[in-house]
């Protein structure tokens, strides 16, 4: 069956223009989940990266499933909250 997954980083959101063949929407719904520690992995790759992602309070990492009409099947997001116990420099 062909999907679609979206990703929303932050303020940046990819729409999947071309879509992924699956065997069943369970298998989509693992592959999407299994994607955004992926996704948080990138988001704190180098310094620079790094250093913006610190200044915010949180970051949320989300992925949806649209079948091709564009009916959503599935979302599912990742949430990292910073608390800084002492004031930042």
């Amino acid at each position: 069956m062909l999907l679609h997954i979206d990703v929303v980083d932050g303020d940046t959101f990819t729409r999947d223009e071309d879509g992924l063949e699956f065997m069943s929407l369970d298998e989509a719904c693992a592959a999407v989940v299994a994607l955004l520690p992926e996704l948080a992995r990138e988001a704190v790759h180098g310094p620079r990266r790094r250093a913006a992602m610190l200044r915010e309070r949180e970051r949320i990492i989300a992925a949806e499933i649209r079948d091709p009409a564009g009916a959503v099947l599935f979302r599912t997001r990742l949430r990292l909250d910073m608390e800084w116990s002492a004031p930042q420099r």
